[in-house]
């Protein structure tokens, strides 16, 4: 069974150690934000002009 203080240590590391982030997985994530944000204002754009257009 895992303690309370082994669940902490696992999940906040040490304030030396610096978490590794991988900048290709960055990048793509942020691309993921901004084509699902894109893709959404293109549906209601194209609701708003299918209405009132």
């Amino acid at each position: 069974m895992i303690s309370d203080v082994d669940c902490t240590r696992l999940a906040m590391p040490s304030g030396s150690e610096e978490p590794q982030r991988d900048p290709e997985l960055k990048r793509k994530a942020w691309l993921a934000v901004f084509l699902g944000s894109a893709v959404f204002w293109a549906v209601v754009a194209f609701l708003v002009w299918k209405f009132w257009g």
